[in-house]
């Protein structure tokens, strides 16, 4: 068995030697202003039983993986498949883990988009999602959170976005072969963070409403220049900085989730004030 203090040290030589040289795509970048507009957004959460360990953490880390390579992470990730770990004696060990895990693929937002049917039952699946993000995060419940991803169905490249320690995301992947590499922080070269409560918006918004939301390919920075800036003021995004903007003949409210751009339909429904 490995004890707590060779993992640690373990987890310490991985996070030492970490190679973020590699090739990573464009999207979801780091935005600055995000992450110094969001204060308080690390709260704290009760953990439930899962399949395997749970680990309660604060912050979410994500990989852009090909469609089979996202399957399989997930399968790991989330307690499904096991991971075959060597420790420090020189011996193979099986391990399960058990995070928090959600996906994002274009194909399954795009299908989400043509597969729409404005019916009672679409709205009732869209709320019983809804529900679903809300009691997850209010009881920190993992199994309840990844109900939502079920990797048999993903199509499509994309990302995985994870719930874990980073000392142990990286002895998962460095004993996963082809080596993946977590996505790095634009400014500071790390891996890079969305804090609890960042995602749980993302997650909110992309279950209860998918066809009004579009993932941008630039950090927020990028569009605040010579726009209207403004802050919302009420609702689920309250204190949220953006701008207002038009993308694809409507207007959209484009702001920032940790590291992630956002833009949202509907700009009406949100109460906002303009900043200076």
């Amino acid at each position: 068995m490995v004890t707590e203090n060779s993992m640690e040290l373990e987890n310490q030589a991985f996070l030492s030697n970490q190679d973020i040289t590699g090739e990573a795509p464009k999207l979801l970048l780091c935005s600055s202003i995000a992450s110094g507009s969001d204060q308080g957004s690390n709260e704290g959460i009760t953990s439930m039983a899962g399949i395997g360990k749970e680990y309660p953490e604060l912050s979410w880390y994500y990989l852009y993986l090909s469609n089979k390579e996202l399957k399989r992470y997930i399968s790991v990730f989330s307690g499904r498949k096991s991971v075959r770990l060597r420790t420090p004696s020189g011996t193979i060990e099986e391990r399960f883990f058990c995070f928090k895990v959600f996906s994002y693929t274009a194909t399954d937002h795009r299908k989400r988009f043509e597969q729409c049917a404005y019916t009672k039952e679409e709205y009732t699946m869209r709320r019983d999602s809804v529900r679903i993000v809300k009691e997850a995060f209010a009881t920190g419940s993992t199994r309840k959170l990844n109900t939502l991803t079920d990797e048999k169905g993903i199509e499509g490249n994309g990302w995985v976005f994870v719930c874990a320690p980073l000392g142990q995301l990286e002895c998962i992947l460095s004993a996963m072969l082809p080596r993946q590499y977590l996505v790095t922080d634009y400014n500071t070269h790390r891996a890079a963070v969305i804090p609890q409560r960042q995602m749980e918006e993302f997650i909110y918004l992309y279950e209860s409403m998918p066809y009004n939301i579009e993932l941008m390919n630039r950090p927020l920075e990028d569009y605040l220049q010579k726009k209207q800036r403004i802050r919302i003021t009420g609702g689920v995004f309250r204190g949220k900085e953006g701008c207002i903007m038009r993308l694809h003949r409507n207007t959209r409210l484009v702001f920032a989730f940790g590291n992630m751009t956002v833009a949202v339909s509907y700009l009406h429904a949100f109460p906002f004030e303009k900043i200076d």
